[in-house]
């Protein structure tokens, strides 16, 4: 069965920040590969909060002017944009501190998934703040997989005996606490070891395999997570991952054991 879906986010892809919600456009992209028609709807929620009102506006004319079977937000607070989608079937996709961090976004959260008719909520943790059926973020093993370091090192422009430890977040992103990363990692290197914190957060995703080929770990130090793909991906690629007790991470260790 082929389904007409309009996705609405605020994460996605875009010039000067290739990476922003690379999870969202992979997951589109897997829909359009099994036979979908996918059409995206984003916005940049991060200027203002005008920007959702604009939002709501067009996802109010779209759902009038197109047949979708259904509409799929991504995060709680992109909720408010499609509350106006015409009656069509809504689904909200839960990722992390829209249920977890602060109390103004999870409220907002709580209030939009009570009036959709579906929530996907990226791990237990966050399902059980705010109910919903518990479906974590994929990853594509075709294009995360290992590639010799050598080869990707050259590629990146790294020196080859210096160890690096991968940071792919953006540092300026409080929840991911950059400042214990680099605090570790300056630690070291003042204990003689030869080390750098490799910062990437702003690269295209198919990119990224290279860097989790190239480094030698990756730290994940924040203070909240729903499923983070990162990890998966770094497992993915055979990379040694050093993380907080966030999320799924755990769980996701341990499959990645389990599959070894």
């Amino acid at each position: 069965m082929c389904l007409k879906i309009l996705v609405v986010t605020a994460m996605y892809p875009h010039a000067g920040n290739e990476g922003y919600g690379a999870f969202v456009k992979q997951q589109v992209e897997q829909l359009r590969a099994l036979g979908h028609l996918v059409d995206v709807l984003h916005f940049p929620g991060y200027l203002s909060q005008l920007e959702y009102l604009k939002a709501a506006v067009e996802v109010s004319r779209r759902s009038r002017r197109e047949r979708y079977d259904v509409v799929h937000a991504h995060y709680g607070v992109t909720g408010l944009a499609v509350l106006f989608r015409n009656a069509i079937p809504l689904v909200i996709s839960l990722h992390g501190s829209d249920a977890l961090v602060g109390w103004h976004q999870p409220l907002i959260s709580r209030i939009v998934c009570r009036l959709a008719d579906a929530t996907i909520a990226a791990s237990r943790k966050v399902a059980n703040r705010i109910p919903g059926e518990v479906i974590p973020c994929g990853v594509d093993l075709s294009l995360f997989r290992p590639k010799p370091k050598t080869e990707a090192r050259q590629r990146l422009r790294l020196k080859s005996e210096r160890k690096y430890i991968l940071f792919p977040f953006d540092p300026t992103r409080r929840v991911k606490r950059f400042d214990l990363a680099s605090g570790a990692v300056t630690t070291l290197a003042r204990e003689g070891v030869d080390m750098e914190l490799l910062t990437v957060s702003k690269v295209y995703y198919t990119e990224m395999p290279w860097y989790y080929s190239a480094a030698d770990a990756m730290i994940l130090c924040s203070d909240s997570e729903g499923s983070p793909t990162s990890v998966k991906e770094a497992l993915a690629c055979n990379l040694p991952v050093v993380s907080t007790d966030v999320g799924d991470v755990r769980r996701s260790c341990e499959e990645s054991r389990e599959r070894r």
